[in-house]
């Protein structure tokens, strides 16, 4: 009876040809597989730091956002009861004003005298440069009124524009504020996706699959990390 080598336990000289080939080849198998598992392992631990940094900040802008809105809205206030002083001065100047007329247009200058000394201290200056229109040595009244001048101008009705000015770039700085924070909240559900394909891509066995789907993680972290770190960063201390 011939018995035949056997090829599973080497070749003719005693080398277990065979067993290194085959012990070879699952060790090629296994670091293929460990390759993907590792780089995907990286890309779940960096997304979810990231995906952490992007909910942070949209939290943080989200409270820029309240301020600055609650800002806006104060200072709109501050202009309206600036605002309110203002037309209140105006209509003194005007009640004073039209009754000096009136005084003037009967000759009572007794009267005229006594309203010119209760203009209020604002009016005063634009009333002065009116008068100084009038052709020299002219008695009569010249056309239009002090109103119509740029001398006349009251300091709450500067103050009121000034805070309606402040309030819409508070208002603007809410909005801005508010955007941001959505961008940020995009780059959360971008590393959501790149949590979703890379611990999917260690769940198939073909290759090819395993890799399609870690190249689209790699790409979507890409595109997450460049959109995160191009936005303005709140960190808050």
């Amino acid at each position: 009876m011939t018995i035949e080598p056997d090829d599973d336990l080497g070749s003719s000289d005693g080398a277990p040809v065979a067993h290194d080939h085959s012990f070879a080849a699952a060790a090629r198998d296994a670091w293929h597989d460990e390759r993907v598992e590792i780089a995907a392992a990286i890309l779940l631990s960096l997304a979810t730091v990231l995906s952490a940094w992007g909910a942070y900040q949209a939290t943080r802008w989200g409270g820029n956002q309240a301020n600055s809105y609650a800002l806006s809205a104060s200072l709109r206030s501050e202009s309206a009861r600036h605002g309110a002083v203002a037309t209140r001065q105006i209509q003194i100047d005007v009640a004073t004003f039209i009754a000096w007329s009136s005084a003037k247009a009967q000759r009572d200058s007794q009267l005229a005298d006594f309203l010119e000394t209760r203009f209020r201290a604002e009016f005063k200056p634009a009333f002065a440069a009116w008068l100084a229109e009038r052709p020299a040595g002219s008695t009569e009244l010249p056309p239009g009124t002090p109103f119509d001048l740029p001398t006349y101008h009251l300091a709450e009705q500067d103050l009121a524009d000034a805070k309606a000015v402040d309030s819409e770039r508070a208002l603007k700085a809410a909005q801005t504020a508010n955007q941001t924070g959505d961008d940020f909240v995009l780059t959360a559900v971008l590393f959501a996706s790149v949590l979703f394909f890379a611990g999917m891509a260690a769940r198939f066995r073909p290759q090819w699959i395993r890799w399609a789907m870690l190249g689209v993680a790699v790409v979507i972290f890409c595109i997450g990390l460049v959109v995160e770190f191009s936005l303005p960063q709140s960190v808050g201390f």
